[in-house]
């Protein structure tokens, strides 16, 4: 039996000073080219449709961390994408360009941040505005002139109280940076999703994945570099339909959490992405999942390898032989296909779809493509390993 979580959380709160919520308004209102930048506290407050009215009224884009993806529709005029080391171009030229930015549920670790390069963050030319429920977080890598400390979703209603009567046309100039971000840098239109390469890309399995999915999907990562691929390619229909854990290393999540996903949302279709990695760890998932009837997709990576490990480190314990985690799946009752033509990628999705059964697509992936192809020049400039 699962209960409501309310009743085991704490109350939440309270709401910020009334001067202090006015003074960091006030503050939104007169920049000239503000951004707001949403962490997974966002998530964890349920504040989307609070995140979504600010960004609207006080005509802010808005970028996300890695870990806040999937708090706001990456499809919205005012989206940029996940911003920083694994980022949009779209986005952080946007948060580098930016005046003033609005953090949301985020401490802005340094693997966000792009290590801190000053060309994308940097508070002796940008003011911070920070909203965190965790006091410790409010300037904990960047000082903050402006700093409410509370739920996420209290703190938002707040601040759109104050801006609701002041915000006059600066959705609309908000709208026209974002699009002329976009048109310049690109913006989730990567040639490679619609690519016949054999092994598959990662790209033309985010593609299919992307236009066969219905909007209502969820679909949870696990760790590795197959979940670098899906943050920077994978673009997001609606808030809450993107899950992946917020710490570093988490190898076994995508399943488990699948699960919890669609025990939540039983209606709403759900999808494990994992490598043949974290795969491994956790398949003994999918016996749950036929054992409890929870009809959850699971889409393989399979490289035959550590991908993050084999490319950043060399190929010590990081190759595998070849094994068809289709068949593995086959043997617990679970429905298995392998996918090696990418033509056959999205009538595999179509047909798992409608089968509302435990289903494992063990896609036959490429290890050409790697986490430093889509690594930003700034995280790249500002490497710890370039010091």
């Amino acid at each position: 039996m699962l209960y409501p979580t309310r009743h085991y959380l704490p109350s939440p709160p309270p709401p910020a000073e009334a001067r202090q919520v006015e003074t960091a308004a006030a503050a939104l209102l007169t920049a000239q080219k503000p951004v707001l930048i949403a962490g997974n506290g966002v998530r964890i407050a349920q504040a989307y449709d609070q995140l979504r009215r600010l960004a609207e009224m006080a005509g802010l884009p808005v970028a996300t961390t890695a870990a806040g993806k999937g708090c706001f529709a990456e499809t919205h005029p005012l989206a940029l994408g996940v911003f920083g080391t694994f980022g949009t171009a779209a986005a952080n030229a946007c948060v580098g360009e930016a005046d003033l930015v609005l953090v949301i549920g985020s401490k802005l670790s340094p693997s966000d941040t792009a290590w801190e390069n000053r060309a994308l963050l940097d508070p002796t030319r940008q003011s911070f505005v920070q909203l965190d429920i965790e006091p410790r977080n409010a300037s904990w890598n960047y000082p903050a002139e402006h700093v409410l400390i509370g739920d996420a979703a209290i703190l938002l209603d707040q601040l759109i109280e104050e801006v609701r009567s002041r915000s006059g046309d600066r959705r609309q100039q908000a709208e026209r940076r974002v699009a002329a971000h976009r048109e310049r840098l690109g913006y989730f239109n990567d040639r490679a999703y619609f690519a016949d390469n054999q092994p598959i890309l990662p790209q033309r399995v985010i593609g299919e994945l992307q236009r066969n999915l219905p909007e209502d999907a969820i679909v949870t990562c696990d760790a590795g570099e197959n979940r670098i691929m899906m943050t920077h390619f994978y673009q997001t229909k609606r808030h809450e339909g993107f899950l992946q854990a917020a710490g570093s290393g988490p190898m076994g999540f995508g399943i488990p959490a699948a699960l919890g996903a669609k025990l939540v949302h039983p209606d709403r279709p759900v999808v494990a992405v994992c490598g043949d990695g974290g795969f491994a760890m956790t398949m003994n998932g999918l016996m749950t999942a036929i054992e409890q009837d929870i009809p959850i997709i699971t889409v393989v990576f399979n490289n035959k390898a550590l991908g993050w490990v084999l490319h950043g480190s060399g190929r010590f314990a990081a190759e595998f032989n070849d094994f068809n985690h289709a068949e593995i799946a086959k043997a617990m009752g679970c429905r298995g296909v392998r996918v090696t033509d990418p033509a056959a990628l999205g009538p595999a999705l179509r047909e798992a779809l409608a089968a509302r059964a435990p289903t494992v697509i063990d896609v036959m992936t490429s290890l050409e493509v790697t986490f430093a192809d889509i690594t930003s020049q700034l995280a790249k400039d500002a490497s710890p390993r370039r010091r």
